[in-house]
């Protein structure tokens, strides 16, 4: 009997390990095993391991390999000072030799859509391998078996190893600059990609990317980089903003950093010694990225003129980016996992008094009251880091992309709650929409079993669904789903996603937003200049343009009910005409304005400029 058992799981392992299909590579043969109808590779480089002379230098494509090189596991997490959301608690964690990607892919032969995943946690923790509530967060399986996709998973160096810009390093580069060697890690992955995922039955013309946290703050940084174009033709940004610092900035940063190691000698010396240290004594110092509820970004990408040129907002109003599709969205309560969970009303205060400019914070009392007991001044409080980091960020990358490209923007606000977990009370937290985007909270300890409800189902179906329709056309609606309105800057209309979603609302947390913009002194974004490209769109175009005043839109199959929108530099709206395809627009000033084709079947824009 023990023979026959024996001989039984030998054969299932054969044929399990026959099903498993060996993929060429550019750099040699990779084989994963299949996890259901799946086929799953985890750990393939696509970098040289960045260790020894290569700390702190741009990354460089692997050593090609020879025979089968094995994808059964995921690979070490970049080295990194591990913080939990809440918590004070760390670990030093990583392996330097971590730049590998993970793929899964439901039929190798195929032509299918690509999702470009781009982790989290502050540009200096995190993994493509992350746990969190018991379950690999960001495992792949579910998304690409039920969404008919390839999903691709990459890592990236982090924290000192992944953005220190010293003097001691611009020898070495044939430019004079340093730092950015964790967008450099990207762009490399991205290239990959392009040259290696047809192989893996994915479409090289179809690649969205995608990030929640720093890794939504990454994919925003990458529609503003030079060296990304045409790498991707979709993006979504989760809970995030670009931000890039200055090169000076980061430079003095660089600095003190190194010499908090006594570092001797010159500026080279002082690198040549901090490339002897152990990974634990270059992370051990950092803090993190979530204290007390306020965002910090201890280590940013770098202005240096070659990965990026510009500041996003700068390079957003120059006209001047990737332009894709964009989805771009955040949490309802963002911040109520990592603020205090004892809060009394005189911390509102506090917290006001700390971050608010003296001439705002009577205003800012009155959008969020100190309140009389610890549940409502937690809500305040809340709602205070939340809408300042997130809910006002959001908007002005939406209203600055959207005005300043053709191509749709689409923004959603997430307000689902664990209907049966010890979680519930906390409401829509930080990253909690990637367990529904990527399918796994029906795995994770608190969301498994009867804890998983019907609405959690239905929320992870439908996000599922916008974000694979996404990644396939650029458009995230399809059969079945509830209308995900296209972004205008004037109305701000938008989708909540909950257990049935609901893209009928128009204005989101506006008065706070408002706020947000004027006590930080946000000036707004203004409309591009128009450049050739930009004059017409495959399905709308607008004769004469540029124009002195009369134009007559051709719009292919145009549907019997329709209006027509003329939107100003700011995006408000300053002319709606019904059902007609010419405008006399001789009264308006010169300048760039935005035409709006809008019907109950579609949405196109393009942009015209009235010159005389």
């Amino acid at each position: 009997m023990f023979k026959l058992l024996l001989t039984l799981l030998i054969s299932l392992c054969l044929l399990f390990n026959a099903g498993a299909q060996v993929v060429n590579t550019q750099f040699g043969q990779v084989q994963g095993t299949l996890n259901g109808a799946v086929n799953q590779f985890l750990g393939i480089p696509f970098a040289k391991p960045p260790v020894d002379s290569l700390r702190w230098k741009a990354p460089l494509n692997p050593d090609p390999w020879t025979g089968i090189l094995a994808t059964n596991n995921f690979a070490p997490e970049c080295p990194q000072k591990k913080f939990n959301q809440g918590s004070t608690a760390d670990t030093i964690i990583g392996n330097e030799d971590c730049l590998y990607l993970n793929i899964w892919s439901p039929q190798l032969s195929g032509n299918l859509p690509v999702m470009v995943f781009i982790h989290g946690g502050g540009n200096q923790q995190g993994s493509a391998g992350e746990v969190n509530g018991g379950t690999q967060m960001y495992f792949g399986k579910n998304m690409s078996e039920r969404g008919n996709v390839i999903v691709v998973t990459i890592q990236y160096r982090l924290g000192p190893l992944g953005f220190l810009v010293h003097p001691g390093l611009e020898p070495e580069n044939p430019n004079n600059v340093s730092g950015n060697y964790a967008v450099l890690d990207q762009l490399l992955a991205l290239n990959w990609i392009q040259n290696n995922i047809a192989a893996f039955g994915g479409d090289p013309s179809r690649v969205m990317i995608f990030g929640e946290s720093a890794g939504g703050l990454n994919v925003g940084n990458l529609l503003t980089s030079p060296l990304a174009n045409g790498l991707f033709q979709r993006a979504a940004i989760q809970s995030a903003a670009p931000v890039i610092s200055s090169y000076v900035d980061a430079t003095n940063k660089g600095i003190a950093y190194v010499d908090t190691f006594s570092a001797p000698g010159t500026d080279v010396q002082k690198i040549a010694y901090m490339r002897t240290l152990p990974i634990d004594s270059l992370v051990k110092y950092e803090t993190s990225p979530l204290s007390g509820g306020a965002v910090g970004m201890n280590w940013q990408a770098v202005i240096d003129n070659i990965v990026f040129d510009d500041f996003p907002k700068q390079k957003f109003e120059s006209g001047n980016f990737n332009k894709v599709p964009l989805i771009i969205g955040s949490n309802s309560e963002e911040m109520s996992l990592s603020a205090p969970q004892n809060v009394l009303p005189f911390m509102v205060t506090a917290l006001i008094n700390q971050y608010v400019p003296a001439p705002y914070q009577s205003q800012a009392a009155a959008l969020y009251p100190p309140g009389t007991t610890a549940a409502e001044a937690r809500e305040s409080y809340v709602g205070i880091l939340t809408d300042a980091q997130f809910t006002a960020t959001t908007r002005r990358v939406a209203r600055c992309v959207s005005q300043n490209q053709i191509e749709p923007v689409f923004r959603y606000f997430f307000t689902h709650k664990h209907a049966f977990s010890p979680l519930t009370e906390l409401g829509s937290y930080h990253g909690m929409e990637l367990f529904y985007v990527f399918n796994t909270w029906e795995d994770a300890t608190l969301g498994s079993g009867p804890l998983f409800s019907p609405q959690d189902d239905s929320v992870q179906t439908n996000m599922l669904q916008y974000w694979v329709n996404f990644a396939a056309t650029g458009n995230p609606n399809g059969p079945g789903l509830p209308v995900w309105p296209d972004y205008d800057a004037g109305p701000d209309c938008f989708l909540e996603i909950k257990a049935t979603p609901d893209g009928s609302a128009c204005g989101l947390r506006t008065a706070e937003s408002d706020f947000w913009d004027a006590a930080s002194n946000y000036s707004g974004c203004t409309i591009s200049a128009l450049t050739e490209d930009l004059v017409s769109h495959e399905n709308l175009v607008i004769v004469p343009n540029p124009s002195s005043g009369f134009i007559e839109l051709q719009i292919p199959n145009p549907s019997t009910e329709f209006s027509l929108n003329i939107m100003d530099g700011t995006g408000r709206k300053i002319l709606t005409e019904q059902n007609t395809i010419s405008l006399n627009l001789a009264g308006f000033a010169n300048g760039f304005y935005m035409v709006e084709f809008r019907s109950s079947e579609k949405v196109l824009r393009t942009k015209l400029l009235i010159k005389r």
